[in-house]
């Protein structure tokens, strides 16, 4: 993958959004005024449906038919996937952290003191540190393959190895506040409130 072959396609809005995932072709989004919101993660314009509240959050990940989100008190909180207003429950710590995905059944977090943590979805374990970021804004992964945008706007593939995590710059990521990938492709929310798509497999 050449380093200018990302091509990101602007699908929509994504108005406010601080931390966003993605799950069975739908993504979620949390957002400044304390919402859930969710919409298809289709090509399109659509309008986005609030369906409960995440205050405070600052990062959120999907797996299992679940969503977890990290606050800016240092929790983190689970919830049903559902399209009524549930309620979150707190199961561990999350320190500091700035943003999240989810693979392969683990949960991938950077915290503000750019150290690069992972823990299982199960409440009762804690997190393991496995490395350094490198000034890392969002975290998101898809076909089992970590991507990460940096604050200097570029966009990485991240590979955990034996002998560490490897970063490799792939292309630019221009003002993304949020990330989240899903069947091949990296959605982001920019601070100008729009929504971009870039399909993985296409250009690998």
């Amino acid at each position: 993958m050449s380093i200018n072959s990302v091509n990101w396609q602007l699908i929509g809005h994504a108005n406010n959004v601080i931390a966003m995932t993605a799950l069975d072709e739908t993504l979620y989004a949390a957002t400044s005024e304390n919402k859930l919101w969710v919409r298809v993660a289709i090509r399109g314009d659509i309008n986005w449906q609030v369906i409960g509240h995440a205050n405070n959050v600052v990062a959120m990940a999907a797996m299992d038919e679940k969503l977890y989100a990290a606050t800016s008190e240092d929790q983190l909180w689970i919830r049903a996937i559902v399209t009524e207003d549930r309620g979150w429950q707190a199961i561990t710590v999350a320190n500091n952290i700035v943003t999240m995905t989810a693979m392969d059944g683990k949960l991938y977090a950077v915290s503000s003191d750019d150290k690069f943590w992972v823990r299982d979805g199960r409440v009762d374990l804690n997190w393991k540190q496995i490395g350094r970021g490198i000034s890392v804004i969002s975290l998101a992964a898809t076909n089992n393959q970590l991507y990460a945008v940096t604050f200097d706007h570029k966009l990485w593939q991240v590979n955990l190895t034996s002998d560490g995590i490897k970063w490799q710059e792939i292309g630019h990521a221009n003002n993304v506040v949020a990330m989240a990938g899903m069947d091949g492709k990296l959605y982001a929310a920019t601070s100008d409130h729009q929504l971009w798509c870039w399909t993985i497999d296409s250009e690998v």
